[in-house]
């Protein structure tokens, strides 16, 4: 008899995790909704991260880990998973962030009701490195128009928290898009990507539990060298990250199945949006030289 496809597959792309993988992993273990595979990927870890990794998949036989022989970084670890998948709903859930016990039921829920919807995810609750709530104020991207030019609209003129993308994706539409790029902030381009594709729905209740510390992107929001590297691993670094988000936005609105007008009036925003940004585009400049 063949084996009967999980409902969603969940990808951890990990690097040296262990402070945290342990709690991530069970969060996910604990939903609701049971019917999923849950996919390790481990980058080439120094740390106990390979342990707690093969000790999941020895005892749940939804866990599977795989390790890569280098360092890869960020976005290529993301991205190796999704050909993994299985599933027709896919999940990444991020190696120091929780789950709530609803969190793949509910967004299971609006994907099953609307198939104009590609991606589903809830609120969620900002903590610190202890687990002690953060008094922040993320917007989401609840974007149900059916009118594309709208949900563009919103997509290249956004500089927000993106947690949007961890949220649980239709599988097919995720492969139509170029997944993760290889400079930080690359996740903005996936985004605009598939709201290209269909609608993004945000559940209204916190079932997402980001952590925020140290070793975390958000916590090195500031350090560029940082945020380059561990989106690169042993890979050559990207610079002019902000340079490559903005030209990425007006490939996708110029390929956007929608009227010339609407396309030229978004390029026009976007322009301006970037001359109110001269100053982050003139220093990504300047490094490059």
């Amino acid at each position: 008899m063949a084996e009967t496809e999980p409902r969603v597959t969940i990808g951890v792309p990990v690097f040296n995790g262990e402070r945290y993988l342990g709690t991530a992993v069970e969060s996910v273990l604990a939903q609701s909704f049971g019917d999923f595979e849950l996919i390790i990927s481990d980058n080439a870890s120094s740390d106990g991260t390979e342990e707690i990794g093969r000790g999941f998949a020895a005892r749940d036989a939804r866990v599977v880990y795989r390790r890569n022989r280098r360092n890869v970084g960020l976005s290529a670890n993301f991205n190796l998973l999704v050909p993994l998948a299985r599933a027709p709903l896919f999940k990444w859930a991020t190696s120091d962030d929780a789950l709530r016990p609803g969190y793949l039921e509910r967004c299971v829920a609006v994907l099953d009701a609307d198939p104009s919807v590609v991606l589903a995810y809830p609120e969620t609750e900002f903590v610190d490195s202890e687990g002690r709530p953060l008094d922040i104020v993320d917007p989401g991207w609840n974007l149900t128009s059916p009118d594309i030019s709208k949900r563009l609209r919103y997509a290249i003129l956004a500089d927000q928290y993106m947690n949007s993308v961890l949220g649980v994706i239709r599988t097919d539409a995720l492969r139509r898009t170029r997944l993760m790029p290889r400079y930080p902030g690359g996740d903005f381009r996936l985004m605009t990507e598939l709201l290209v594709l269909g609608k993004s729905v945000e559940v209204p209740e916190r079932l997402y539990v980001r952590r925020i510390h140290k070793g975390s992107t958000k916590g090195n929001a500031a350090d560029l060298p940082w945020l380059r590297r561990y989106y690169s691993g042993t890979r050559p670094e990207m610079r002019a990250a902000f340079w490559r988000l903005s030209m990425d936005r007006a490939g996708i609105v110029v390929g956007a199945p929608m009227p010339v007008r609407r396309k030229a009036t978004l390029l026009a925003r976007l322009a301006v949006s970037m001359a109110h940004q001269r100053r982050r585009l003139f220093r990504e400049l300047t490094e490059l030289l």
